[in-house]
C-alpha cells in the first residue's frame, strides 16, 4: 500500500473516530404507552375491525338530464369511490366497536353540468352476512368548479356501530344510493 493510500485512509478513521464522539444531547426518555380498554387487546381489535366493501355495482353512479335519458350527451356528471382507509375503537361503553372510514370519490362534469354544488347519497351498512345491522344514507356535498369540471372529495362516516359479536362475515359495505 503506499503512501498517499495509507494517509487517505487514516484521514477516515479519524474522522468516523471525532463524528463517534459527538456532544449531541442524549435522547429523551420515550413516553408512557397510552393506556388500552380493558378487555380488548390490540391484536384481537385489528381482527374484529370489519373490512370494507366497495361494490364495483354501486360505487359508480351517472346521472343524466333529463333523468329518464341515457344518450352520451345528456349527461349532467359521474360520480365514483375509490380508495378507502378505516379504523376502528372500543366505544366507551365497551359493548361494540366504533369504525370510521374514510373513502377517496371524484366527481366529473359531462357535457349537461354546471358548476355548483352536487348532493351525493352515500348509502354505508353494516352488514353481518346478509343481515344489516346498520344502514344509513349520508349526503355528500361536492362543489363542482367551473374550471376543469372534476373535482376530488373525501367521504367520512364516524362512529359506525359494530358488535363485539362480528365474525368473519361482518363487513361495512358503502356505495352510492341508487
Amino acid at each position: 500500500m503506499s503512501f498517499r493510500t495509507t494517509r487517505r485512509v487514516a484521514a477516515v478513521l479519524a474522522i468516523s473516530g471525532l463524528a463517534a464522539c459527538s456532544t449531541a444531547k442524549p435522547e429523551p426518555e420515550p413516553a408512557p404507552a397510552r393506556p388500552v380498554t380493558p378487555g380488548i387487546n390490540l391484536t384481537a381489535l385489528t381482527k374484529l375491525c370489519p373490512k370494507v366493501i366497495l361494490d364495483d355495482e354501486v360505487a359508480f353512479k351517472r346521472v343524466y338530464s333529463p333523468a329518464n335519458s341515457e344518450a352520451p350527451e345528456n349527461l349532467a356528471y359521474q360520480v365514483s369511490l375509490g380508495e378507502f382507509s378505516r379504523t376502528c375503537a372500543a366505544a366507551p361503553s365497551g359493548d361494540q366497536l366504533l369504525e370510521t372510514i374514510s373513502i377517496a370519490g371524484r366527481l366529473v362534469g359531462g357535457p349537461k353540468a354546471k358548476s355548483g354544488t352536487y348532493q351525493v347519497p352515500v348509502r354505508v351498512e353494516v352488514v353481518d352476512g346478509d343481515v344489516a345491522l346498520y344502514d344509513q344514507v349520508i349526503q355528500q356535498e361536492v362543489t363542482l368548479p367551473a374550471e376543469g369540471m372534476s373535482t376530488q372529495f373525501l367521504f367520512r362516516a364516524d362512529n359506525l356501530p359494530v358488535p363485539l359479536t362480528a365474525g368473519p362475515n361482518t363487513a361495512v359495505r358503502v356505495g352510492i344510493a341508487r
